[in-house]
């Protein structure tokens, strides 16, 4: 792996390791729970991630369609916590496919992605930093959710 994307794949990978262990605890009904005032479920958190993941990294850093349907990705149909870890393994093993892949000339390289203002260029290294700290802030809210669920709060 370039010594340029190896810090990139490093944060990703402690990110998703969060991830799990911030929903370590929880059920199937619990990833399926609603948090008063919240839209999303800890679920829907879980397989928006994973799309987003696919889209950033995967489509827009590595060439590869990921024919993302976003919408559906908010979904209220009902998930099963196995499924969608295995989504988001799937996600991250496909994020570090690409990020061994790369190499720093590629991250300067544009290309187009779909805004919800339309279609716009946007380089390599934005996509991947865009998909790191999209995680981040997800990782956010699972965390709070996670408590409050726990605590009794949903």
């Amino acid at each position: 792996m370039d010594t340029h994307l190896a810090p990139h794949a490093h944060v990703l990978e402690d990110l998703h390791r969060q991830v799990r262990e911030a929903i370590a605890p929880l059920s199937d009904d619990d990833i399926n729970r609603s948090v008063p005032g919240l839209q999303n479920t800890v679920g829907i958190l879980l397989r928006h991630i994973a799309g987003a993941e696919r889209y950033w990294i995967g489509e827009v850093a590595g060439g590869q369609a990921a024919h993302r349907h976003r919408d559906a990705e908010f979904g209220h149909d009902r998930l099963k916590k196995a499924d969608v870890l295995i989504e988001l393994d799937r996600a991250a093993a496909l994020c570090r496919a690409v990020l061994e892949r790369l190499t720093a000339a590629d991250l300067l390289t544009e290309v187009e992605v779909q805004r919800s203002s339309g279609k716009v260029k946007e380089t390599r290294a934005f996509a991947v930093l865009h998909a790191t700290q999209h995680l981040a802030y997800h990782l956010g809210q699972l965390r709070y959710m996670a408590k409050l669920l726990q605590a009794g709060g949903a």
